[in-house]
Order: structure tokens, then sequence, then C-alpha cells
């Protein structure tokens, strides 16, 4: 059997412009890395939707040869954007290899049909799809028929975290970031996420050997020192932080680190400080959400105002090569535009963050898959919600948007001009205009600078990851058409 993998690359659309996420899925390596555990020909082909056309499918067609046994598949984005692309691909293969097996992964929602699509994997699956290259019974995971779809148990972690072992015929760049996870599931219930495996009481640690492995042969392989740990919340025990400490202490390179980071967690525990600055986790996206003790309480998530600032400014004050930076949430019950306009005062005042957003909150009341509703979007009326309009769309066309709503201070409407003027606010006073995830595509890209340097710097990046991503796609369809 031979197995092919497609992916690509978000674009981020930040305060200074658009930019692609420059950070590859790690799910669709880490498929290619179990497949070829079982012994199956797999690699991986990235920006898939930027390659020429002709030359795509020339290189697939290289790859599978006149092997019997083909299966391709796409590791999809969140929006399903580059979905019907994918599938005029297929049509065009299937003319030349009309045994293909065609298969999606990587989506939260049903995706395509049978007419073109052999199987689906919804969500976090490697385990099925282990069994599935094995030939063997997968049906007991089977949730929908048109097209064949699986999906792992609701809130039971069965797959494992991911850490890839990348290989030279990757490709990559020591230009990009990557992303691991040191673990898999959050033992937080926060009313507003629909993130998968939250209240999980016991998250699913990685080994510190597949770690130390994954990062080590990163820098051996391509030179990359940026790192994105993609755990829900990566301070919700010490052990995680701990285990990084050891890892840095073994790995023959200093490793810079950026991931979620609770502050209320941190405030209750401020010797994570210190335990941050031990495994270089010098990048923090703080989900504060709001400031107001009335609100906190019901969104599940903790915390005086007093004890945040507090621990804000001792980041500021012991970790200062730290960036900083902190999303709030508009529009949530018990809030009110006074108090949020007090909080950010404070905050640009004191210059406690590095940088700061907002968003308006999102309500999605028609999803299919239960698994990504949060407390809010399954009973919005519980929290304060009245929905006045049904907005949730079709995945197949656009992805999906919040449905209208209002509450006891605000609706939809009124909470977007809100977050707009909050979010100039604190792009204008504040040292970056980027979040903690931008900032670090941004400056894997181009390193060196300081942070307030970047805010003007993405026409000139965009140059660079273009010169990159072509490189990336000479050499992989060179090795493909070998």
């Amino acid at each position: 059997m031979k197995f092919l993998v497609l992916s690509d690359l978000h674009i981020r659309h930040t305060r200074g412009g658009s930019i692609k996420n420059n950070s590859r899925g790690i799910g669709a390596y880490y498929v290619t890395q179990k497949a070829r555990e079982l012994g199956i020909d797999a690699t991986n082909i990235d920006y898939f939707l930027d390659w020429p056309r002709d030359l795509l499918i020339q290189s697939i067609l290289s790859f599978f040869d006149n092997e019997q046994e083909c299966l391709i598949g796409y590791s999809g984005s969140i929006d399903a954007s580059g979905t019907e692309f994918y599938k005029n691909v297929i049509e065009d293969l299937k003319k030349e290899i009309p045994q293909l097996k065609v298969m999606l992964g990587g989506f939260r929602e049903p995706q395509g049909d049978s007419t073109w699509v052999d199987i689906m994997l919804i969500g976090r699956c490697t385990n099925i799809l282990i069994d599935y290259l094995q030939g063997k019974d997968i049906s007991e995971y089977q949730i929908f028929d048109n097209p064949p779809g699986y999906r792992n148990p609701l809130g039971v972690i069965v797959d494992e975290p991911v850490a890839p072992i990348i290989q030279k015929n990757d490709f990559w760049n020591s230009r990009e970031l990557m992303t691991i996870e040191t673990a898999l599931g959050c033992k937080f219930n926060c009313s507003f996420c629909g993130y998968d495996y939250r209240n999980n009481r016991k998250p699913k640690l990685n080994s510190i050997e597949t770690v130390i492995e994954s990062m080590q042969t990163a820098y051996d392989v391509a030179g990359i020192t940026n790192f994105f740990l993609a755990d829900d919340t990566i301070n919700e025990v010490d052990d995680k932080l701990k285990l990084l400490g050891e890892a840095k202490r073994v790995l023959t390179f200093e490793p810079d680190l950026m991931s979620f980071v609770r502050l209320d967690i941190m405030g209750a525990k401020p010797h994570q400080i210190d335990l941050m600055q031990e495994c270089n986790l010098r990048g923090h996206f703080y989900g504060i959400e709001s400031l107001n003790s009335a609100v906190t309480k019901t969104i599940k998530k903790g915390g005086r105002p007093d004890k945040n600032f507090e621990i804000m400014r001792r980041v500021k004050s012991e970790f200062p090569e730290a960036f900083t930076y902190g999303n709030f949430i508009v529009g949530l019950t018990g809030d009110n535009e006074q108090d949020i306009w007090k909080h950010a005062r404070t905050i640009v005042d004191e210059q406690l963050l590095t940088s700061a957003g907002a968003t308006t909150l999102r309500l999605y009341s028609d999803l299919h898959n239960d698994e990504i509703k949060s407390e809010l979007d399954k009973d919005p009326a519980k929290f304060g919600y009245k929905i006045l309009e049904q907005k949730t769309i079709d995945w197949d066309n656009i992805g999906y948007q919040s449905d209208n709503w209002e509450n006891d201070w605000t609706n939809r409407s009124k909470g977007e001009a809100i977050t707009k003027e909050l979010d100039d606010y604190y792009a204008k006073h504040l040292t970056s205009i980027f979040t903690s995830h931008e900032i670090y595509s941004i400056k894997t890209l181009l390193p060196g600078l300081s942070y307030k340097d970047y805010n003007n710097k993405l026409p000139m990046l965009r140059r660079s990851q273009s010169k990159m991503m072509n490189q990336y796609i000479k050499n992989k369809s060179q090795y493909l058409n070998k």
C-alpha cells in the first residue's frame, strides 16, 4: 500500500494584515508516521492549494506509480475551505487511478458524500486509522453512512498526544514553527469552550522520551528551535512544565516555546513563573475572557480580578522576556461596558501585557457534532442568552458563523462594535499588534527583532514565506517525481 496525505496552511487575518500560518498541521505528519511504522510507504504534501495544479497531479501520480493499493487523504482545515479543490483533484486522479481510495480527516463536522469519499474520520482518531490500515473491523466507531464516517466515543481520550518525528524528505525549514503536544485533554470545562476532551480530570501525558525525540529530530533535520505547545492548558498541572524543563536540559539546543496559559492558575501557583523560565516557555496566550468577578464564576473560569492583575504584574517584573497576550470575550452575561473599559485602561496604563485583543461571543446552536458544542451552545437560555436568529451554516459552503443573540446588557451587533473599538485600543497602546500565535509564526520567519519592530514587517514576511513555500514545492515535487 501507498498512502499520501495532503494538507494546507490557514490564512491568519491579523491586525497587521494577512499571512499564512507558519506551522504545518502535525496531525497529518503523525498519521503518515504511524503508517510507516506499519510498513506502508507514506508521505505528505503540504501547501497543496498553492501547488501548480498540473505539477500537483503529476507528482501524486508519480508517487502512486503502478501501486494497486492506493490511499489518499486530506487533513482538512476547520472551515473546510480546501475540500472542493481536493474533490476536483480526486476527480482527475481517478481517471488515471480508478482504484484510488479517498479519505477525509481532521474535520469536526461531516464533509463530502459517498460519490467520492470512501472514509471520513471525525476529530481525533489515529487509533481508528491504524486499525483501518491493518484491515481490522472499525464498524464499532461508525456514526454515519454517507460518506462512511467514524469517530471515537465522545469525551473519552483514546488517542495519543502528538509529537511527530519528521524526516528529511518532509523538507521542513528552520524558519518554521513546529507544533507538539505534551498532553491530550483538559481538566477544565469552561462554559464557552467547545474544544475536544475538555472536562477530563486526568489528561493523558506524553512521555518525556517522545517529546525529546520529536524536538531533537526537528532540530537535527531542519534546525527548528521554535515550538508551539498545542495543549489546551499547558499549566493546568505542574507536571507538564516540569516535563518540558527536563526535556530542555537534555536537548542540544535552546528551544523557544509558546502555549495557552491560564492566568488564574498562575495566580494561584506563582511558582509556575520559575517553571516556565526553566523550560523557556516565553510565549503566553492568556484566555482571560473577563476581569469581572460577576462573570468569571458563570463561565467557570476562576480568579479574582485583583489576583489576575497581581500575577500580570509579577510576570512583567520577573519574566520580562515573555510575550504575553490576553484575549477577552465581549458579550458575556453579567459583564458591562464600563468595567470592560476600566480593566482595559489599567492594562494599558501599566503595560501589563505585551499585546491584547477581543472577540465577540459566538453561539452555535445547530452544530451536528455534540462534541464541539459548548455549554452555552447547548443551553443559551440557561446562561442568559436569547437566540434572535440562527446563523449556523452548512460547513460544505463557508464553515459556520455565530447566531444572533442578546443578553442582559448587549447583543451580537453591539458587542461586535465594542470589540472593534477595544481591539483597536489595545493595538494602538500596547507593544505589539499580534497575538502570541502570530508573533511566534512571524519571529520564526524573521528572528532577531524586538516585538514592536514586527508590527510593520508583514509585507516583507509574506515575500519571505512565499519563497520558502515555493522552495518546498520544488523540493517535494522533485522527491515525488524521482
